[in-house]
């Protein structure tokens, strides 16, 4: 009896059924492909340095530049374990030498500060090919490319280019691209080009190019790193790099972010398919009194009925699960396809497990089912006959009036059915809620990355724009180079003010210098302000430096040290040794976290200086954006040997280097976002037909036009998304605080993050999307009803 029972049921109720199987084919997509994203993103920076073999410390060196051995303090450190050795030739853009124009173009003005031209032979650690396998070798006139580079250099697969050092030329072919994850994150800004053996050989052998060019890779394997530094204390002063595991890891930080952001998408897209399955199976039960009643009138008992509709929900979830299991591995894949651009992050994971989460859904859906059973204690079999309705109320339904209301007739009934059923409507309104944070959370991080805000987060003052000059600044970086300096920075705020530009301007000189304190000695990059003050930088701890013999530091350079506020270090300059106090904690999210920064008013020589940072502009009367892009073409035009001006927000998302990969998941989020709401919306107001066929067949016995009807249910959809859009943007701020501030602290950030918000797409955009699809999924389903005709008035299913 209950099998047939059970088969006419599945028979009988096949809209509701459906709606309920293909919203457990969704909870089981989401949560298996979700699930296995967190595990493979939160461990995936250890699996991919595992796979890769990365070494436990890295160092550069170039052959010009040492003046010690360095394999002979290699070898002689008792610390090291093991070491591999790969030789490299230092390039720069007037190497790389193309017949399409418009790829010599994009070579000239790359901005890639290292270039590596090495062998296919002695690889001190794995590269990864685009499908994922390892490169083993090269073919002959072939080259590799790192990753995510060769849209910068303006080449794609099977382009010819060639390298020309000195008097030696040869052309490649361009097979593809490689991962490298010791220095190839997206904050590395390192490229190299691998080729074989043959053909590096014949670059290697000439004299000039090895001596001038050449250097090496060191991957040292070791257990006491510590021990490894100070051995190699003395030859440290020659290295071009050096980092250990740790310093591997932070440079990934941008690349974590996206793997971040996605863990926080799964999340959300769990809670969505748990929320929406359970109204649907407390809803489906809720409007079953008939039968329940009936069964309960011939006899049959609780916990018979309650098994009768585990059955039956078991045999759905276990169908649904199947499918979606299914549907989970290219849906997973998909959203992992997106944060993979310089890690790899394995995508595939035991089929076991899939199935472990498959069966979990079983299990939270039958627990649901079993929940929500728990009502057919309380009904009876009069239940039946009064329409699920015992007949007696002693509060009205719902607060609002027909007599009293304003509202036209359609309006009011919308609006009455969301008041009077609280509960039914707050699910789906939690539901639009959710999809709106989505998008919005995404947005405001986007243009968070994109604007100018995190540019303390790099160490540097905030400015409006950055004039980049021709010759890079190398002028400088001579004896005499600060006074030169002092001079150009006099003279280009001169030539604004003329211009009725009021700024200020400065910039940022980088060396790299050994640092010590007791028995360690490490080279650290030391920074120094000129034309600024030291409270434009901005501090985490401490107070800042008020005179030159101060300092401050960041976190992870004191802890290689081992000092802290109120302790002082010495930095070995040309000028000698110096004794510093440190008196702050600073933070950079460059030089891989990295950094001391002198007092603006120290004195030391620039010849010593690795580099510059481009001259920043601070306006000092505050205009718009429109302002600032007719002040940027104004620059171009009036600064002599002025090669590109940038805006400060374009600098930030030039460092951040993730900010075009969070783009497009925004893009991927947002449709899925419009799919997941259209797809809730369509089996939403199916449920509701359904439940309603004897409401909508009265309706048009009295008289009721279909478009009323469609009105009617369309209207009840578009104020529940208007309910929760309304939500969606008091919270939306808050939510992306809780979200989205422990991914900035996984990358670093100490301080609180300034978010910036996108006016058109917070308050325009995003809402119109949900409602546009919300009104309109409803509106089209609502149709359905025209197949509901008066005559229906008797039957209440």
């Amino acid at each position: 009896m209950y099998l047939s029972i059970l088969k006419k049921d599945l028979k009988r109720k096949k809209a509701m059924n459906m709606i309920i199987l293909l919203f457990v084919i969704l909870a089981t997509m989401f949560v298996t492909s979700s699930v296995n994203n967190i595990i493979n993103v939160t461990s995936a920076l250890d699996k991919y340095l595992e796979m890769a073999e990365v070494p436990d410390y890295l160092i550069l060196t170039m052959n010009k530049m040492q003046e010690v051995d360095v394999e002979e303090a290699l070898d002689e450190s008792t610390a090291i374990d093991s070491y591999n050795a790969e030789e490299i030739i230092f390039l720069s853009s007037e190497h790389l030498k193309s017949e399409d124009e418009a790829v010599r173009e994009k070579m000239k003005n790359i901005s890639i500060g290292n270039l590596f031209l090495q062998s296919d032979e002695g690889f001190v650690e794995n590269y990864f090919l685009e499908d994922g396998s390892i490169l083993r070798e090269v073919k002959k006139g072939e080259i590799y490319i790192t990753s995510g580079k060769t849209e910068e250099i303006g080449l794609k697969t099977g382009d010819k280019f060639c390298i020309e050092i000195e008097n030696v030329s040869r052309e490649f072919i361009l097979a593809g691209t490689i991962k490298d994850a010791a220095l190839g994150s997206g904050s590395s800004n390192i490229c190299k080009f691998i080729i074989s053996h043959e053909d590096f050989d014949v670059y290697i052998s000439d004299n000039v190019i090895e001596t001038y060019y050449g250097g090496n890779i060191y991957g040292i394997h070791s257990n006491d790193l510590v021990k490894v530094q100070s051995d190699l204390s003395e030859a440290s002063e020659y290295f071009v790099v050096s980092m250990d595991r740790k310093m591997i890891e932070f440079m990934y930080i941008f690349d974590m972010m996206v793997t971040g952001v996605l863990l926080v998408i799964s999340i959300i897209l769990i809670l969505i398919a748990f929320v929406v399955l359970r109204f649907t199976i407390t809803f489906t039960i809720s409007e079953e009194f008939r039968e329940i009643g009936v069964m309960k009138a011939i006899g049959i008992r609780d916990w018979k009925i309650r098994c009768l509709y585990l059955v039956k929900y078991a045999a759905i979830s276990v169908i649904g699960a199947a499918f979606g299991l299914l549907l989970s591995f290219p849906f997973g894949e998909m959203l992992m396809e997106v944060s993979s651009m310089s890690i790899i992050i394995s995508g595939q994971s035991s089929i076991v497990f899939h199935i472990i989460c498959a069966l979990l859904v079983v299990g939270i859906v039958l627990l649901f089912c079993y929940g929500c059973t728990g009502k057919v204690k309380k009904m009876t079999p009069i239940d039946a006959i009064r329409s699920g309705q015992t007949g007696e109320r002693f509060r009205k339904k719902s607060i609002m009036s027909l007599g009293t209301s304003k509202l036209s007739a359609t309006p009011f009934l919308a609006l009455n059915d969301i008041v009077s059923s609280p509960k039914r409507y707050s699910i789906i309104t939690l539901t639009f809620f959710l999809c709106l944070m989505l998008m919005l959370i995404l947005s405001t991080t986007v243009c968070t990355m994109q604007g100018g805000t995190l540019v303390s987060a790099f160490g540097l003052p905030v400015y409006d724009v950055s004039v980049e000059m021709e010759n890079g600044g190398s002028d400088y970086l001579t004896e005499g180079g600060a006074e030169l300096m002092q001079k150009d920075l006099e003279e280009i705020e001169q030539i604004l003010a003329e211009n009725d530009i009021p700024a200020m301007c400065f910039t940022q000189v980088m060396f790299s210098l050994p640092v010590l304190h007791g028995d360690t000695k490490v080279n650290i990059p030391v920074q120094k302000g000129h034309g600024c003050t030291m409270n434009m930088y901005r501090y985490t701890d401490g107070t800042m430096p008020e005179s030159p013999d101060e300092i401050a530091i960041t976190k992870m350079s004191a802890e290689k040290l081992n000092v802290n506020i109120g302790d002082t270090v010495t930095i070995r300059t040309l000028e000698g040794d110096k004794e510093y106090l440190i008196t702050a904690i600073a933070q950079s999210m460059m030089n891989f976290g990295d950094g001391i920064w002198l007092h603006v008013d120290e004195e030391i020589s620039y010849s010593q200086a690795i580099g510059n940072y481009s001259i920043c502009v601070a306006f000092t009367d505050q205009p718009d954006d429109d302002e600032i892009a007719r002040r940027m073409e104004q620059i171009k035009e009036l600064i002599p040997d002025c090669k590109e001006v940038n805006t400060c927000a374009e600098d930030v998302s030039e460092m951040l280097s993730v900010t075009d990969t969070l783009v497009a998941v925004k893009l991927l989020v947002t449709i899925l976002t419009i799919i997941l709401t259209m797809l809730v919306t369509v089996l939403m107001e199916r449920s509701f037909i359904a439940k309603e066929e004897g409401e909508i067949a009265l309706m048009k016995a009295i008289g009721t036009r279909n478009s009323g009807i469609y009105a009617y249910h369309t209207l009840r959809f578009l104020f529940v998304g208007i309910l929760a859009v309304m939500i969606g943007e008091l919270l939306a701020m808050p939510f992306t605080h809780l979200c989205i501030d422990p991914v900035f602290k996984m990358m670093g950030m100490e301080f609180a993050v300034e978010y910036v918000v996108n006016p058109f797409e917070m308050y325009l955009l995003f809402p119109m999307i949900i409602l546009l699809t919300t009104t309109l999924s409803a509106w089209l389903t609502s149709l359905y009803t025209r197949k509901i005709k008066s005559s229906d008035t008797a039957n209440i299913e």
